[in-house]
């Protein structure tokens, strides 16, 4: 998007905009029933219509290692996407250094 100060916005900003918008308000009615959530969001297009492809026949035996994204709108395929969510920022890293490393007491008991 463009920095500059009073300038208009082009007809894809506009739509990426609103795709964005859409995705805020969505998290929100969420997070007022109690659901956390993260949604990906295509990095070229902005859209939310993101699927995450696993298989090796689509990826090559190493590949499924690591998931790759494709949006389905905009064709963009790739391995690094953005995530919205409507979790405190603190809980969110929390839950994904979980995830990423362990629960600090289940490492102790490894080490043991």
């Amino acid at each position: 998007m463009r920095n500059t100060v009073g300038s208009v916005l082009s007809r894809r900003e506009l739509v990426e905009l609103r795709r964005l918008e859409f995705v805020r308000h969505a998290l929100e009615e969420m997070k007022k029933k109690g659901i956390s959530q993260d949604i990906p969001i295509c990095p070229n297009c902005k859209s939310f219509r993101v699927i995450q492809i696993t298989s090796q026949v689509d990826l090559g035996l190493l590949g499924a290692l690591q998931p790759a994204y494709y949006c389905l709108d905009c064709g963009w395929y790739g391995r690094t996407l953005i995530v919205m969510t409507n979790r405190p920022d603190s809980d969110a890293v929390h839950r994904d250094m979980i995830e990423t490393f362990g629960n600090d007491s289940e490492m102790r008991e490894s080490d043991s």
